[in-house]
């Protein structure tokens, strides 16, 4: 953000109600035993995460969609209020040609999220670093394709350094979205580039996500972040808090946000969107850890 000042809206309150909270994933063995049964496995997993959390990443759909029947299957785990974030196929999103790849794989891709139904909320469409301000056109092409076949809200996360660099690329970008209404996903990635820790989690983690700046503007109704933190919770208050006051912003404006919490490995992910939603003041969560919130 370009505006790094600490800012308060004690005046003001964030409506849980009109933001979808969530984690990476739904299921890792670490979880068990805290934010997840002591005994069970990823089958199991999801109705217990969906008590406490309005939606999720879901990543598992970027290596390959699951058959119809076990996003039915999904879609039957959680309550109706709950929404799926699920990304499109790398088939389609690492491809050289993203529209023949799209016209490609859509069949497939329309079947599942008829099998989610009502609980799918976005479509996330993930595109490399590679994918530069020259292949924009084909990008918005693929886009009309996609919105003229379904009516799903559609996200888009771009990570090539021109489309952040406020020049005719990124105004060309998100003019176009805008136009389209399709957001553009925010991974703030501060805290993690802040973090001078050495374990393998956090260098792991500083080597596959990006450092880009972070731009928060909605061009859509559903505007999403992606926030990877501090291994130091406390560290992050001030990001937090800018966080705080643009998703309120948001919400005056009638959007209603994605706010998806990572940490380098993610084995403590549910502990730390606890600590969030208790700094935020959020009811979300009921489940409570058993070692003291960090924040």
């Amino acid at each position: 953000m370009t505006n790094t000042e600490r800012i308060a809206h004690k005046h003001r309150a964030l409506d849980h109600n009109q933001l979808r909270l969530g984690l990476p994933m739904w299921y890792m063995p670490q979880w068990r035993g805290e934010l997840l049964a002591p005994v069970g496995d990823a089958q199991s997993a999801l109705a217990q995460y969906a008590r406490q959390f309005s939606s999720v990443e879901g990543n598992t759909t970027f290596y390959g969609l699951p058959t119809v029947e076990r996003a039915h299957h999904w879609a039957q785990q959680v309550p109706e209020s709950f929404r799926f974030a699920f990304k499109l196929p790398r088939s389609i999103s690492l491809s050289h040609d993203l529209l023949q790849a799209l016209k490609r794989e859509l069949p497939a891709w329309l079947d599942f999220c008829q099998a989610v139904g009502s609980r799918l909320g976005l479509g996330l469409l993930q595109l490399p670093a590679q994918f530069g301000p020259e292949r924009l056109p084909e990008l918005f092409s693929a886009l009309d394709a996609l919105r003229q076949e379904q009516a799903v809200p559609l996200a888009v996360e771009v990570r090539h350094p021109e489309l952040f660099a406020k020049g005719d690329a990124e105004r060309q970008l998100l003019r176009a979205l805008t136009q389209r209404e399709v957001d553009r996903v925010i991974f703030d990635t501060r805290g993690l580039f802040h973090d001078n820790g050495q374990s393998a989690e956090i260098l792991d983690a500083r080597a596959k996500k990006p450092r880009l700046p972070v731009h928060p503007i909605a061009t859509g109704k559903h505007p999403v972040v992606r926030f990877i933190g501090h291994s130091q919770w406390q560290r992050d208050d001030e990001f937090l808090q800018q966080w705080h006051a643009k998703l309120i912003e948001w919400q005056q404006q009638g959007r209603q946000p994605f706010f998806f919490i990572h940490t380098a490995g993610n084995h403590n992910a549910p502990q730390r969107a606890n600590a969030v939603c208790d700094a935020w003041q959020l009811p979300e969560l009921k489940w409570q850890p058993t070692q003291p919130s960090l924040l």
